[in-house]
């Protein structure tokens, strides 16, 4: 979407516009999609993300400041989203209760989502806003509240990582 045009619908949702509000979602809603599928790899929970997105998107487009950061503002919504359905997931499985012995995961013909997977959220998130959603080092680092460097050692990290992941279920 072109900035002049997202900065126009921007001021108009802000001031009340659901069609423009609409618009604006529209414009990321694939990529929206996407990034949330790599972290929740659910599309239940994917479409739990966006709807609760928007509907907090909505409330508070008038805090936005910069109209020009839509995107990068709406991604941080994302971001936050998703990161409380992964601890709702987690928190669920840690009261079931577990009745049969615990089988070695196998992982067999695995793609690089199945490894993917397997990735730590502080490697995951940065992997798919850089490699999925195309935003630099600066803007995930805004994104995440974090130093540009940390960005930076998180996505080396990540991918080193996915390398052993992978190198490994080769050798298996």
């Amino acid at each position: 979407m072109e900035k002049d045009v997202q900065i126009n619908l921007v001021k108009k949702a802000k001031m009340g516009d659901a069609e423009a509000f609409i618009g604006l979602c529209e414009a990321y809603q694939i990529i929206l999609y996407n990034s949330a599928y790599k972290l929740l790899q659910n599309d239940e929970d994917v479409a739990d993300c966006l709807q609760e997105t928007e509907i907090i998107a909505w409330k508070k487009i008038s805090t936005l400041k910069n109209a020009a950061a839509f995107n990068s503002w709406i991604f941080r919504i994302m971001i936050n989203v998703a990161k409380g359905i992964l601890r709702r997931r987690v928190d669920m499985l840690q009261f079931e209760e577990i009745s049969e012995a615990v089988e070695e995961t196998y992982y067999g013909d695995s793609d690089l989502s199945g490894v993917f997977d397997r990735l730590p959220e502080k490697y995951k998130i940065p992997i798919v806003l850089h490699y999925y959603a195309g935003f630099n080092v600066k803007e995930i680092a805004d994104q995440l509240s974090v130093p540009k460097n940390t960005v930076k050692t998180r996505l080396a990290r990540g991918r080193e990582r996915l390398k052993i992941l992978l190198e490994g279920e080769r050798n298996d």
